[in-house]
């Protein structure tokens, strides 16, 4: 029995689900910490990813399911190649993702019709066109050879527009719509206003400590950028 390239590429698409899944949904936490730890102790060429873990992990539910989420991705590698030496955490987490000719152009600043000019031409090192659409996704472990024969990947051109995308959002994005998004982050995270969550704690974690402080430095801001406005 073995793993399909589908199945892996469904797989890592849906590891998020997944580890959400797995690490609050098996009736009872505790059986969720333990299949994360035999995992984690079971699976090979996994030290530098163990290293990192710690009993503090299960005490934030973010955190958790983001380790079992990398849990995950090892897994996938360990099992559709047993035959690769020991990987990083971060190559770990380099699994292929795959995009449309329609993203790529949004990626790369051009029209589609570029992008397919360009599958013709080879320019997409490896990557053969398929005849139906719907199987013509490029994983972004594809090389691209620019215009001046110097190659990159695919990968490394969505992180630039990424960046760009970034900086433009954070210089468009006012100082109070900043501070209103940062303050919806942590309303999110603890399910209500800084007043009827963490303002009513009288014990909070490290992790409950360094948040509070967070929020609160925002709404002050926050509060601020308001009363400046109506002046």
């Amino acid at each position: 029995m073995s793993i399909t390239y589908s199945e892996k590429s469904q797989f890592n698409k849906n590891s998020n689900y997944i580890a959400q899944e797995l690490a609050f949904k098996l009736g009872d936490f505790e059986n969720s910490v333990l299949l994360f730890k035999v995992l984690a102790h079971a699976l090979r060429d996994n030290e530098s990813i163990v290293q990192e873990f710690d009993e503090a992990i299960f005490e934030n539910h973010e955190a958790f399911q983001k380790r079992f989420e990398q849990l995950l991705q090892h897994a996938l590698i360990v099992a559709t190649d047993s035959g690769t030496p020991p990987v990083s955490q971060v190559e770990a987490l380099k699994i292929a993702e795959e995009y449309s000719p329609s993203q790529l152009a949004k990626f790369f600043g051009v029209s589609v019709m570029t992008i397919h000019n360009w599958l013709k031409q080879n320019r997409f090192v490896g990557f053969k066109k398929a005849g139906s659409k719907k199987h013509n996704k490029i994983p972004d472990d594809t090389e691209f050879i620019t215009a001046s024969g110097k190659r990159i990947l695919i990968r490394d051109v969505v992180s630039m527009w990424q960046a760009q995308e970034a900086e433009i959002m954070q210089k468009e994005e006012s100082d109070l719509d900043y501070y209103t998004r940062q303050i919806a982050y942590y309303e999110d995270k603890y399910g209500d206003e800084f007043k009827r969550t963490l303002g009513t704690k009288e014990k909070l974690t490290p992790e409950e400590e360094t948040d509070a402080q967070v929020w609160q430095h925002l709404l002050g801001r926050q509060k601020l950028e308001f009363r400046d406005k109506k002046k």
